[in-house]
């Protein structure tokens, strides 16, 4: 069931310019393909309902196929005339001449102001200056919880603090002979119940990426080179491990999966995850749960990964209609005013806005939990080599924590690794 809006989102949407010229036809390609493709085509009705000279006809496809297919359209002058693309790919496209800038003439006459949106999202599609995207769809890394676990094991307060979260897995982690970390003979080979897996793979370097923000540094320097081996981002992974190898509240070998399982299970007094994971757990029987956003693991700072979609403009062939970028520049409008990405939210992505996210519908929606950190939300961005950079970050991130080498050396190769890419990359990007 599609939300019915408070009247206060209502009125922050209500100035809009109008198309008036001549009709046209735009094409709109996005990689919504799953449960959120009914949404999207609604939204995409109602807008040609509402703007009879104006025709959007939307095209979904996969988001890899269209990470293959936008060069060479764009180079042959067969561009779509809008595109959706997600965060960890927008900057590359940028880079490589792909998309068009949004000025600031062209923002302020559609009635797009990025003040209304989150600043670091807003911020994923901007480029040496300029801006290119409108943030569409949001997600983020939460925590989510078993409130009974907690209750059973003695924790009267979710944490939010690395030293609340510490006291919070030694009580949940017990073993199977009902003893905890510290305790004479404690099996940690065999856990009964435990705080959090410390995975590998994708999620455990995003786990990774967000504690290193907190630490208040990123996996790139100003150059945009790699920069793995700062102090910030070895304590941050040497703080994964030490969940394994120190602290013992975590099993060797956790697997994303492994960990999804043992939290439907009542087995994990916690679960890093994104926001997607929401619905899966509502549906689980007998799993009393709440969801957060990432405490301040780290030692500087709030912050947390988050995932993105931006609708963009292509680079098109010289002789390119200006009605149609008009056209296309009204639409980017109409579909990020507050009505329409509160909307948008039934399909389980995140409030774009503050004024969304303080919508009434959203009083009793357990996702609620995690809006006092949107603000503090960071998309792997900004530079044209995410790819390159986060396939070796998290390969360093899953050797440190499956032990197959030092935190030290884990992140060095990974940054002489990551930095033969980008070298590579920086010869076909301008």
């Amino acid at each position: 069931m599609l939300r019915i809006l408070s009247l206060t989102v209502l009125l922050s949407g209500a100035a809009l310019a109008a198309y008036t010229g001549p009709k046209v036809q735009l094409t709109y390609l996005h990689g919504f393909t799953g449960p959120d493709r009914p949404v999207m085509e609604k939204l995409i009705s109602q807008f040609n309902a509402a703007h009879p000279n104006i025709e959007v006809k939307g095209q979904a496809q996969p988001w890899g196929t269209t990470w293959q297919q936008l060069g060479p359209l764009v180079a042959s002058g067969r561009s779509p005339d809008i595109v959706v693309i997600n965060e960890d790919q927008v900057t590359s496209f940028i880079a490589r001449g792909a998309l068009t800038p949004l000025t600031t003439a062209e923002l302020s006459t559609a009635g797009i102001s990025k003040a209304r949106f989150y600043g670091p999202l807003w911020a994923t599609a901007d480029y040496k200056g300029a801006s290119y995207g409108v943030p569409v769809h949001s997600v983020a890394l939460a925590m989510y919880y078993n409130k009974d676990l907690l209750a059973k094991s003695g924790v009267t307060k979710v944490p939010t603090t690395r030293a609340e979260y510490l006291a919070a897995a030694q009580k949940c982690t017990v073993d199977k002979g009902g003893k905890r970390p510290g305790e004479a003979g404690f099996d940690a080979k065999n856990l009964n119940t435990w705080a959090a897996g410390v995975v590998n793979g994708w999620m455990g370097g995003t786990i990774a990426y967000s504690l290193v923000r907190q630490n208040g540094v990123d996996l790139v320097d100003k150059s945009q080179n790699a920069a793995f081996t700062s102090a910030g981002a070895r304590e941050a992974v040497q703080f994964l491990v030490d969940q394994v190898q120190k602290y013992q509240v975590s099993p060797a070998n956790a697997t994303e999966q492994s960990e999804i399982a043992a939290f439907r299970q009542g087995k994990t007094c916690f679960n890093f995850n994104g926001v997607w994971m929401l619905e899966q757990y509502k549906g689980q029987s007998g799993l009393n749960f709440g969801v957060t956003s990432l405490p301040q693991l780290g030692t500087k700072m709030n912050a947390a990964w988050g995932g993105s979609s931006h609708l963009t403009l292509p680079r098109q062939r010289a002789n390119y209609d200006k009605n149609k970028r008009a056209a296309s520049l009204e639409f980017l409008a109409w579909m990020t005013q507050p009505a329409q990405n509160l909307t948008w939210t039934a399909a389980g992505g995140l409030p774009t806005q503050p004024t969304v996210a303080k919508d009434k519908s959203y009083d009793n929606n357990p996702v609620s939990g995690l809006f006092e950190g949107l603000p503090n939300v960071y998309a792997t961005s900004g530079y044209p080599w995410v790819g390159q950079v986060r396939g070796a970050w998290d390969g360093a991130v899953e050797a440190a924590v499956l032990g197959k080498k030092s935190v030290e050396k884990a992140l060095a190769d990974a940054q002489n690794e990551a930095s033969k890419q980008i070298a590579q990359a920086r010869q076909t990007i301008k």
